[in-house]
């Protein structure tokens, strides 16, 4: 508890009731507390994507964002350990760069969500599972297939995150 990342929050499980307060633990019960940690890995995986994206206007560098079960999000602090954690960029050349089918001034400035994936796995592949792949986005949301979001087209880079 003393290490960092040092959790933020946790979720308290007393004889398989999520959220019950300690007192309710029968004699031979249970307690759990989880303590999610992906709080420092969404930040990491941010500024990660920050570093490693090509710069001339700077804004695919500034596109990056957060969706929390499918809705736009500053950070986790209203996430409750369940659904996705996705982070992407709708920017319309993000396919282009990620694919590298874009010049680039500077060589290796290219999938940019690949060498994150890669370097995240590398650093916090013990504490979470961390996904390339492309996401359906629109007006700040995530879609489904069903909404059209498998369309090569509207699929943008991005990164799952999930716990392990």
């Amino acid at each position: 508890m003393q290490d960092d990342p040092r959790p933020s929050r946790f979720i308290r499980t007393v004889d398989g009731v999520r959220g019950a307060r300690e007192e309710q633990v029968r004699a031979d019960g249970t307690i759990i507390y989880v303590y999610p940690r992906l709080d420092e890995v969404v930040q990491v995986a941010l500024d990660t994507l920050f570093d490693l994206s090509p710069v001339l206007s700077g804004a695919y560098r500034m596109n990056h964002r957060l969706f929390v079960d499918g809705v736009e999000a500053r950070n986790l602090a209203g996430w409750d350990g369940q659904g996705d954690i996705i982070i992407s960029n709708s920017m319309p050349y993000s396919r282009k760069i990620e694919l590298g089918k874009m010049t680039m001034r500077v060589p290796g400035s290219e999938h940019v969500y690949e060498q994150a994936e890669f370097t995240l796995q590398q650093r916090f592949g013990n504490q979470a599972r961390i996904f390339f792949t492309y996401r359906g986005l629109m007006g700040g949301s995530v879609l489904t297939s069903k909404q059209g979001g498998n369309k090569s087209e509207y699929r943008y880079p991005a990164l799952e995150i999930r716990e392990r």
